[in-house]
């Protein structure tokens, strides 16, 4: 008799067969969610099967995922720059799909090739220290997190004049304006920028 393969939105239990690799390919993004034996997929943990079927992949999704304090890839954060580099800047997260981390260990790079899909010539054109940026996770290297701010929606939500302080107003594509002393200033900027809804949670 053969076993029969889950389906999407199914509760399944630790060690419950899921399907065949021909079928369905582990989710490299959920950790820890299933293993393989024999060319069988089985659940490595209870909780709701989730399957993506343009790309074949299944996962396991827990009540617990959203407040988790582990970062993972594609995660989307909320950071302050910390330092500029030549080729890239230092992000210190502050905030993990919405959830905020107080005293966050957790730290991030963006190099130059991950600004934008528009050329960046100097960094400084980009970012500024102090700026609170939202990013994407894109890679994991030793003790920090790689960025991207490549889309709409990522690059600096925020940024205060480099001159005197004061919070900037965005007035262009890539441009921010200071109220207070006219200083006219450059960012790679998010779609919402000085709008910002996020939704926090602790």
């Amino acid at each position: 008799m053969s076993k029969k393969s889950v389906n999407n939105k199914e509760i399944v239990f630790p060690g419950q067969y899921l399907g065949v690799i021909e079928e369905f390919l582990p989710d490299k993004n959920c950790q820890n969610c299933t293993y393989t034996r024999d060319g069988e997929i089985y659940a490595a943990k209870l909780g709701m099967t989730s399957i993506d079927n343009r790309k074949r992949e299944i996962s396991i999704k827990t009540h617990q995922e959203k407040d988790r304090k582990v970062v993972k890839i594609n995660d989307i954060i909320i950071g302050t720059v910390l330092f500029l580099r030549k080729y890239s800047i230092g992000v210190n997260f502050y905030m993990i799909n919405g959830k905020i981390h107080f005293n966050s260990s957790y730290f991030g790079n963006i190099h130059v090739s991950q600004i934008s899909n528009v050329y960046v010539e100097k960094i400084k054109d980009a970012f500024q220290i102090t700026d609170i940026i939202r990013a994407k996770v894109v890679e994991f290297n030793q003790n920090e997190y790689g960025l991207n701010c490549v889309g709409k929606n990522l690059g600096v939500i925020r940024a205060d004049c480099v001159i005197c302080g004061t919070t900037l107003d965005k007035i262009g594509f890539n441009k921010l304006k200071c109220s207070l002393c006219g200083n006219i200033e450059t960012r790679k900027i998010a779609q919402d920028y000085g709008n910002t809804s996020e939704v926090l949670r602790f």
